[in-house]
């Protein structure tokens, strides 16, 4: 049976690129969100920038999965599919503006549960540096990137019972580590817990 499998993490944690990795080794389909549908389009002209009531984007970003995780339902039928980012980054960064978690449950309901999330820790700073040179989005300061990285922490050690993964987390830290490395171990502990996906 082909597997849904989670990327999250703060910004520069190395998301895109390990989920891309991991995606040709499986020969998944890969995805993101915010997706590159309108909706998605929509949402990042307003983490470039655009002015937007916090309540409006978290209700963006749901109607934007909505579409996704119809589209990922159907990629299931023929491949694993990998995506870099999900419900999680709602949970985390729409709670962090002061939307309550019950709201973000609500309208993220029929959010489909993936088999494995996979979330990339790395030290705040370096994170940063790996952005410098590509356009900011409203999130990517270093204080609230350090809270951030602290509620990630939370849902890989606490769980986070409203969308638990089938197999559960895996965290991986990429501070001071090659590409390489960093997917070398991911892909292990994701062996760890789904021996069958290749």
């Amino acid at each position: 049976m082909n597997k849904f499998i989670v990327f999250e993490g703060i910004d520069g944690s190395g998301k895109t690129t390990q989920a891309k990795m991991l995606a040709e080794k499986l020969n998944a389909e890969y995805t993101c969100e915010p997706t590159t549908g309108k909706i998605g389009r929509t949402i990042r002209e307003v983490l470039s920038g655009s002015e937007c009531k916090k309540e409006t984007l978290a209700l963006l970003f749901a109607a934007d999965r909505v579409e996704h995780v119809s589209e990922i339902e159907k990629m299931l039928q023929k491949s694993h599919v990998v995506t870099d980012r999900y419900v999680y980054s709602s949970i985390i960064y729409q709670t962090m503006q002061g939307i309550s978690k019950e709201f973000i449950y609500s309208i993220n309901f029929f959010a489909k549960i993936p088999d494995i999330v996979v979330i990339l820790d790395v030290d705040t700073e370096e994170a940063l540096k790996r952005m410098e040179f590509r356009e900011k989005e409203i999130f990517e300061k270093i204080e609230f990137q350090k809270k951030i990285k602290q509620e990630y922490h939370k849902i890989a050690e606490l769980k986070c019972s409203k969308f638990e993964p089938t197999y559960g987390f895996v965290m991986v830290n990429t501070t001071g580590k090659t590409p390489e490395e960093v997917f070398n171990e991911l892909f292990n502990k994701i062996l760890d817990k789904i021996p069958d996906i290749i």
